[in-house]
């Protein structure tokens, strides 16, 4: 059965959450945003028995309370046929989603040395995004393919978009990306999905961020705020 409403629980911000607004947005289901503002709010959400591990973010859907990311995310792609019914699609959106996440790590050790320029140069390596990563996920969008399955989107293409769009923003990202035009016209394709055009114009204000790229010290913010609320 298709998935249609969601409820997201979350603080005020990106955090671990938006990759799984963006599969929500791209399959087109309207969620409703929960934000936690104090340490209140969480203790009172870990009281009421949602948490299995006493973590957010809790995505509320078909009577469920979902946790843990990529889980929840997959769950959610099922729901919004955004996941694969062949094995081998199956683990192309599998390695795609762990390649984003293991592109991540800049941005995981930056709250720990705060060094933006660092983080953008770790980014930019020949082991980061720019030279491991954009251009393995440019290769596999070759041969014409408008998303990674070919014909049809997937929580792989939802993956990328997120990623790409957190760490640069649309205006540094077009600039950046210059290299990869097939990556640059996915991009833009994949905004086209569901709502999530207006998910970025419009519900991301609402969640308490900026339109653009959080960038490094966004993501520092993040952290500390997540750090306050679980304590």
């Amino acid at each position: 059965m298709a998935l249609t409403a969601a409820t997201v629980t979350y603080w005020r911000g990106r955090g671990r959450c938006e990759p799984l607004r963006v599969v929500l947005a791209c399959g087109g289901v309207r969620f409703v945003g929960n934000y936690l503002e104090k340490k209140a709010d969480m203790d009172a959400l870990k009281a009421s028995g949602k948490l299995e591990y006493d973590q957010v973010p809790l995505v509320e859907a078909d009577g469920l309370n979902l946790v843990q990311g990529t889980p929840t995310a997959v769950y959610l792609a099922q729901g919004c046929g955004l996941w694969p019914e062949m094995p081998k699609e199956q683990y192309i959106c599998g390695h795609i989603l762990a390649a984003t996440q293991d592109a991540r790590g800049p941005l995981v050790s930056f709250p720990f040395h705060l060094d933006e320029q660092r983080c953008l140069e770790e980014l930019q390596s020949p082991k980061g995004l720019l030279g491991r990563f954009a251009p393995r996920w440019e290769a596999l969008l070759g041969e014409g393919k408008p998303y990674f399955l070919g014909a049809t989107p997937s929580l792989a293409d939802c993956a990328v978009l997120d990623f790409v769009r957190h760490v640069y923003g649309e205006e540094r990202l077009k600039a950046l990306f210059g290299a990869f035009p097939l990556l640059l016209a996915h991009h833009d394709r994949v905004l086209g999905l569901g709502h999530m055009r207006e998910w970025r114009d419009v519900g991301r204000k609402e969640a308490g961020w900026a339109q653009g790229g959080a960038e490094p010290r966004a993501q520092h913010r993040d952290c500390r705020t997540t750090a306050a609320l679980a304590r």
